[in-house]
């Protein structure tokens, strides 16, 4: 799987930010050629401070913008999160949108695990999908999703590999390391997590995006393969993932595991 992780620097007004992109993905050599999937951040548009004001019609002038990327550069591209009311509802989403290469919306995934405010203006997505690229199943899991039991259900029914739009600050950089490679390590399987560069709302989010697979031939223990794209700049980030490798590693590895209705609990007061 050859994979791009779009990094880039968020700026005051979505001009500058569809510029930005553009130019990041302009500056790949033979990107039709020689990649199958470009992957924003959860989060590559500035925020007004009154945070109602940031939410989008369905479909509204951050997708267009992603659909035309795609169209444009012939790419798969994952359009990182958008903030959504969806049409003839009141609900407001963060979702993540894959256009294949035509620029057709094949899907989009929900933002299922909302963090603190987010629970406030956003509801809670209910599905978590599996999507097709060139044969393989791969999830889209925005940036808490990550945690808790969603990276194991994905890969549990299918999914090889995971994609994470990430919007991570400067505080909570190492947590987020520990749980990708925990979450890659206890599933077997290869993720991406994308993080944008810039400051919003006072904070700072200094980017740092990942990839991380497994090296092959490594079983027990399985050794796995970290790149990282740089600290507080704009960046891309690509590998090509080796997706039969982890697959066999999964396969092995969840043969091993105990049918937890069988374990019984028993408390000591």
């Amino acid at each position: 799987m050859r994979l791009i992780l779009i990094q880039p620097e968020m700026f005051e007004n979505d001009e500058e930010c569809f510029f930005e992109i553009q130019n990041l993905i302009n500056s790949i050599p033979s990107i039709e050629e020689n990649y199958d999937l470009v992957c924003l951040p959860e989060r590559w548009i500035k925020m007004n401070p009154k945070l109602e004001k940031n939410i989008q019609e369905e479909r509204g002038s951050h997708y267009q913008f992603i659909k035309k990327m795609a169209k444009k550069y012939h790419i798969n591209i994952l359009s990182g999160g958008i903030w959504e009311n969806r049409e003839n509802s009141d609900k407001n989403y963060v979702t993540c949108y894959y256009f294949n290469k035509d620029g057709q919306e094949i899907g989009r995934q929900d933002k299922i695990h909302l963090y603190r405010y987010e629970k406030f203006f956003f509801e809670s997505g209910n599905t978590l999908n599996l999507f097709n690229l060139n044969g393989n199943l791969f999830s889209i899991l925005i940036c808490f999703d990550i945690v808790f039991e969603t990276p194991h259900l994905a890969v549990k029914n299918g999914a090889e590999f995971l994609i994470s739009p990430t919007l991570i600050r400067e505080e909570g950089l190492e947590n987020w390391g520990v749980y990708l490679r925990a979450k890659s390590l206890e599933n077997r399987v290869p993720i991406a997590a994308c993080n944008p560069y810039g400051i919003l709302k006072d904070r700072t989010f200094p980017g740092n995006s990942k990839i991380i697979s497994f090296v092959k031939g490594f079983y027990s223990p399985s050794k796995l393969k970290v790149l990282e794209a740089p600290l507080n700049k704009h960046a891309i980030l690509f590998d090509n993932i080796d997706l039969k490798f982890p697959n066999k590693l999964r396969k092995k590895r969840f043969k091993e595991a105990i049918n937890l209705e069988k374990i019984k609990l028993k408390k000591y007061n």
